[in-house]
């Protein structure tokens, strides 16, 4: 059998047991003898696997575990998109969706959905705001969900049946203490009496964030084919792969363009449910889990470097060995037994760290990392952590093993030394740190690149200013505000009531607040004075504002005049519009004056557009609606009274801190009706910080493994400087004798960390100009290849391997040369 004699044997399985016992011991014995060494290592290697263990943990429950649902890896989200209009991604309007379940070949099944809030008044309390979801009929049965008690809906519970309610796991546990008898009950949603058939497990919520489920009971030609609100999952057929779906859906798509012009230019896109859970976030976690790799390299270098200088304390005990007959195989297997027990006593303290961490994390970033809190030490995690420490073991263990059963074993015997001194113990040692400096190059990169897109971020115009601004929902439902006069007169009280509040500089309302995303619809309307630019479809997203929403946020009108309070649906229709808009469609000109028509619409109970044409009045400063790193879209802003809608959200401007107006606000809203609720109270700071989250998370720990890597790297120059200095301790002294100043010796020392320094630069410049494609998709505002960036690093870099470089240059010129040649 080839191989090292210290792998295997062929003494029997007991006595070969006894002596793998026995060392051992003997390396336990070993390693408590050095407890600072020991201990150094210990917690070198615990940060490396600890940091492993915790990544590969959250890696898997987020991209590898296998999804909640029954086949879930069959299941696909579907939307709309038309690149020539800059929908990348939009709803679908229930015709189409009504022609994709029919016309497909693909599908084993396909469901369409509408999340929307609604108010509860059957709970003690009084009104409560929930996330509810209308979906059809098969909605749970193309997921793959199961109840937890009662049912889920049924097939004859679709077009023109009663409406009923399937609670969440969630809801019915903090809302209605886990009531065992809530099946059958009757609970009154939006004015609607709905009874609840059945409770959701908790693991089959979708979309996320949902309470319950309602019934569509209306049919799929409810609307025109303009009218696109609903998303669509749908279940891949057996053996079909996602490539296959997605051709038979934009074979569907040109067929209806051929039939219907609203179609035209239309697509489907689709991807599986798991990528649209996780979205870019995985990319990020991929590229984290990377960067702790890196850390654990450096661990192990480090590691490596101690183990190279102990081994020159070493050199006797393995030549007395050697000398009462233990063979280099034997020697060999004690030193991979004593860095696998290093390894071993790492991983212990890494994976205890690791445990520790996964559960804070969920609490650290509750919207950042989905499935977070399922990321737990599970067999298969620990099973990883196992091969992570043997390799470890394996990887610092090698090359300090390699170095003295390759040397003169007895040589330190016949020279009366401890071991042998010379330059290729300290030249190996120099590689190592060349190595760590090159991995600490490429972390500290792109942690500093992650810092100054992060900055970009927080600095970006986002078209408002979001200090001093108290935010809060609410809807009305149709037994608080029955008409759509009664919803504007609702609001109308609401904002008067807030604006007399002390503190309050101005108060606003808007359908859709800027970087959430809640309710927000791209729809056709018409430019009446010319053609559609290059016969493309003009379309704009449609929000609902109160004459003071741009003032409370700060937003300035670039041109003409905002909404006033007498735009009021008594008088003809006015519209303010979008820079983005205003450069799209009259690029050359101002639209000051211009008539939009076609902008009359109705989204059924939730809300209308009561006028069919309208003046343009005014262009107002893009506001970011989609996110901070999204531009602007073509918008179009209404006056809600010639526009109501039940849901908005209002911006609440105060002259202090906007959280000292909470019970002002609660009181205002209760004076009006204590029926009406209200949710989401928070500052605006806080939504920018939540659309930021991501970004931050991702930031903050990269530079976390920046600020470890570097510190390890700086320890590891010092170390082998250190080690340098020691073992030219002679030549030093007999320079000194010969007149050498201190500062010739002190300049000896800093030459050598110089060039380990510059070394280690060079190599992680490399490395991170040839990973910057990596990084970029995670960047705002900055190059992967930002020479600022590159150079303030480069530099940072260098004055702390020159900082770690000095300690031993100072020690170097404290030697006194007589003594240092006594020595020898």
């Amino acid at each position: 059998m080839a191989g090292p004699s210290f792998l295997w044997s062929r003494q029997p399985p007991s006595e070969y047991l006894e002596r793998t016992l026995n060392d051992l011991r003997f390396g336990l014995r070993v390693l408590r003898k050095s407890p600072v060494f020991t201990a150094v290592s210990v917690l070198t290697l615990a940060m490396g696997i600890g940091a492993v263990t915790t990544l590969y943990s959250v890696v898997q429950a987020t991209l590898l575990d296998p999804l909640p649902f029954q086949d879930g890896e069959n299941l696909v989200v579907l939307w709309t998109e038309n690149p020539s209009e800059g929908q990348d991604r939009y709803f679908v309007s229930p015709q189409d969706f009504g022609d994709w379940r029919e016309m497909n070949e693909t599908f084993h099944g396909m469901a369409a959905y509408w999340p929307t809030p609604v108010a509860i008044t059957e709970l003690d309390g009084g009104p409560t705001r929930a996330s509810a979801v209308y979906t059809t009929e098969d909605f749970f049965e193309v997921l793959g969900g199961a109840s937890l008690m009662g049912r889920t809906f049924t097939p004859e519970e679709g077009s023109g049946s009663a409406q009923v309610v399937v609670l969440s796991q969630g809801l019915w546990e903090q809302r209605f203490g886990g009531d065992p008898q809530i099946v059958g009950r009757t609970l009154v949603i939006d004015g609607e009496a709905l009874e609840v058939v059945g409770v959701a497990r908790r693991e089959h919520t979708f979309p996320e964030g949902t309470d319950l489920w309602i019934n569509m009971n209306w049919p799929m030609t409810i609307q025109s084919r303009y009218a696109r609100w609903m998303s669509a999952v749908g279940r891949l057929g057996t053996g079909v792969p996602i490539e296959r779906a997605s051709e038979d859906m934009n074979r569907i798509a040109l067929r209806l363009a051929e039939i219907h012009p609203a179609d035209v230019g239309w697509a489907v896109g689709m991807v599986s449910l798991r990528k649209d859970l996780v979205g870019d976030t995985g990319r990020a976690l991929w590229i984290l889990l990377g960067a702790t790799s890196l850390i654990l390299l450096i661990a192990c270098a480090n590691v490596a470097n101690l183990l190279l200088s102990r081994a020159e304390s070493r050199g006797l005990e393995v030549a007395i060995r050697s000398a009462f007959g233990a063979s280099r195989g034997r020697i060999g297997k004690q030193l991979v037994l004593e860095s696998l027990l290093l390894a071993g006593l790492g991983a212990l303290v890494g994976v205890a760290g690791a445990a520790l961490a996964l559960q804070i994390l969920p609490s650290v970033a509750p919207d950042v990392l989905p499935y977070t809190a399922r990321a737990t030490l599970n067999p298969s995690v620990l099973l990883v952590s196992v091969g992570v420490t043997v390799l470890t073991g394996v990887l610092f263990g090698l090359a300090p093993m390699l170095r003295i059963l390759r040397g003169r074993v007895f040589s330190p015997l016949k020279e009366g030394t401890r071991g042998t001194r010379g330059a290729h113990r300290v030249r190996l040692q120099g590689a190592f740190v060349v190595g760590q400096l090159g991995l600490a190059t490429i972390l500290t990169v792109g942690a500093a690149l992650l810092s100054r897109s992060f900055l970009d971020l927080r600095s970006a115009d986002m078209g408002f200013n979001p200090g001093g601004v108290l935010t809060f929902e609410m809807d009305l439902s149709p037994t608080a505000a029955e008409t759509d006069a009664d919803v504007a007169q609702t609001y109308d009280a609401v904002l008067s009531g807030i604006r007399a509040l002390p503190g309050v500089e101005t108060i606003g309302a808007t359908s859709e607040l800027p970087l959430t995303q809640t309710l927000d619809y791209s729809q056709p309307f018409v430019i009446d004075d010319r053609l559609s630019v290059d016969a493309e479809e003009t379309r704009a997203f449609f929000r609902h504002v109160t004459p003071e929403f741009f003032s409370a946020l700060r937003t300035p009108i670039i041109e003409g005049r905002g909404l006033g309070s007498f735009d009021r649906l008594d008088v003809p229709g006015v519209v303010v519009v979008n820079q983005t808009l205003a450069d799209r469609y009259w690029p050359d000109e101002s639209p000051l004056g211009k008539t939009v028509s076609g902008t009359g619409y109705r989204w059924g109970p939730l809300g209308a557009v009561l006028v069919s044409e309208a003046e343009v009045v005014g262009v107002v400063k893009d506001i970011r609606y989609e996110g901070v790193k999204q531009d602007a879209q073509p918008a179009l802003y209404f006056n809600y009274q010639q526009a109501p809608i039940r849901r908005m959200v209002f911006t609440v401007r105060t002259e202090g801190d906007p959280n000292a107006l909470v019970s002002g606000v609660r009181g205002a809203v209760a004076s009006v009706s204590p029926d009406l609720p209200i949710s989401n109270l928070q500052a605006m700071g806080n939504v920018v910080d939540s659309a930021l989250a991501r970004d931050r998370f991702s930031t903050l720990l990269l530079s976390i493994f920046g600020i470890v890597a570097l510190s390890l790297a700086a320890v590891g120059v010092y170390g082998v400087l250190a080690y340098s200095v020691e073992q030219r301790v002679r030549e030093v002294g007999i320079r000194m004798a010969l007149g050498a100043s201190k500062g010739s010796v002190r300049g000896l020392v800093l030459k050598d960390g110089a060039i380990l320094v510059g070394l280690g630069l060079l190599l992680g410049l490399s490395g991170a100009l040839a990973l910057g494609g990596v990084i970029s998709s995670q960047l705002f505002g900055v190059s992967p290849r930002d020479p600022a960036v590159l150079g303030g690093v480069m530099v940072c870099l260098a004055v702390v391997g020159l900082l770690a470089s000095g300690i031993p240059a100072g020690r170097a010129t404290r030697v006194d040369p007589i003594e240092s040649m006594r020595a020898d």
